[in-house]
């Protein structure tokens, strides 16, 4: 009788071992999710506001190549920006006052200006030292070291905000806090301090990766459990993910799961697998909605699969990040023009404007600059025009 416990107890978790070897014994499909920009809007063309120091500028500088090189949205180029600042005497100390922002929105059209700001940039050193012991295999004596450490590390403290230059609206702010460290070990005295640029280098690496997610959509590859079986064709579809033809193997998927349909006479297992398989495919593809029934109905088959719940609940993650970045997508950043219920009326509104001979002497000097492309400035001119 004492046995039974244990027996019972091994029997129970044969089901937990089974799904631990099927992971183990089963290969990987990559699937990737695509998050929203943090924002919750799609940012189309954006400038950033003059640095008010070194690390401010080098920061707004790292930003801008990656933003350029992601082709997902206009980067206003710098000298433009403070070619205007100038032309209109508007400063440029890092801080943005509203007034500035109201007439930088009339300058550089629909945009948003994103403020960055580094506040804090400290190294500091400090050295530790450990006593190590250990035993010579060969002479069996105790062998005493010291490793001695240098260790370089930074505080570091930035804000970044998103202004919509058209309203003045703050659409997002964040801090940006990091602590890195690096550090060299030595046996023979102490080592040389890791360069304090290595440590400043991760810190402005994390601080950009955090402005990048906060302004564009990212994705990130997750791996999930696919079952390639010599049944219902799961193999053969296998074989034909890792040629990288992924709808030939979503063919050959459908195809095993009609036949596990019409064939009844294979261990159970199979049955759940034959449509999970199939939703595994349509995730790779990114047909989310699509995979969630064929993975709704493997876990129902077999509701304590843990490869059934992991991958049910990723997919349906991945739906609802689908859904924010259509919202993001939907979202319109600054508003090109105000709708007639929300245009203040004339007399209240704006002073007298400058005659149109005026606007389009004072649009052609800006064309001329080149502060406005082609395309701005004959949109602009055509608008004047129809005033003469």
């Amino acid at each position: 009788m004492r046995l039974l416990p244990a027996t019972v107890l091994a029997l129970l978790s044969l089901p937990v071992q089974a799904q631990f070897w099927s992971e183990l014994a089963n290969p990987k499909v990559e699937v990737v999710v695509v998050h929203p920009p943090g924002l919750g809007l799609k940012v189309e063309r954006l400038a950033f506001a003059p640095s008010r120091d070194l690390n401010s500028r080098e920061l707004a500088d790292a930003l801008t190549a990656d933003l350029v090189q992601s082709h997902q949205v206009e980067v206003v180029d710098r000298a433009h920006l403070d070619a205007v600042l100038k032309e209109q005497e508007l400063g440029a100390s890092g801080y943005v006052e509203p007034a500035t922002i109201a007439r930088l929105g009339k300058l550089l059209g629909p945009s948003v200006l994103v403020i960055v700001n580094v506040n804090r940039s400290e190294v500091s050193r400090n050295q530790s030292s450990k006593e190590e012991r250990s035993t010579d295999y060969k002479t069996k004596q105790e062998i005493v070291r010291h490793k001695r450490t240098s260790i370089t590390s930074l505080d570091f403290s930035a804000t970044v905000q998103v202004v919509d230059l058209s309203t003045g609206r703050v659409f997002g702010a964040q801090r940006l806090e990091d602590a890195p460290s690096l550090s060299n070990s030595s046996y023979d005295g102490f080592p040389a301090y890791p360069r304090d640029s290595d440590v400043r280098r991760l810190a402005f690496e994390t601080a950009k990766g955090k402005v990048l997610h906060l302004l564009l959509a990212w994705s990130e590859t997750r791996k999930l459990t696919f079952f390639d079986d010599d049944v219902f064709g799961m193999a053969q579809a296998h074989d034909r993910l890792k040629a990288r033809d992924t709808r030939g193997a979503l063919e050959l998927a459908l195809d095993g799961l009609e036949q596990s349909k019409q064939d009844k006479g294979q261990k159970p297992k199979y049955y759940p697998r034959a449509e999970y398989n199939v939703g595994i495919i349509q995730f790779a593809l990114g047909h989310y909605e699509e995979a969630l029934p064929y993975l709704r109905a493997a876990l129902d088959m077999q509701p304590d699969a843990s490869i059934f719940q992991t991958a049910l609940k990723e997919c349906q993650e991945a739906v609802t990040l689908q859904e924010a970045l259509r919202r993001a997508e939907s979202r319109s950043e600054p508003a090109t023009a105000p709708t007639a219920s929300s245009r203040p009326a004339p007399a209240m509104s704006e002073p007298t404007k400058a005659s149109p001979e005026a606007r389009l002497q004072k649009l052609q000097a800006l064309y001329k600059k080149g502060l406005l492309d082609k395309r701005e400035y004959d949109a602009k001119k055509a608008e004047i025009l129809k005033e003469l």
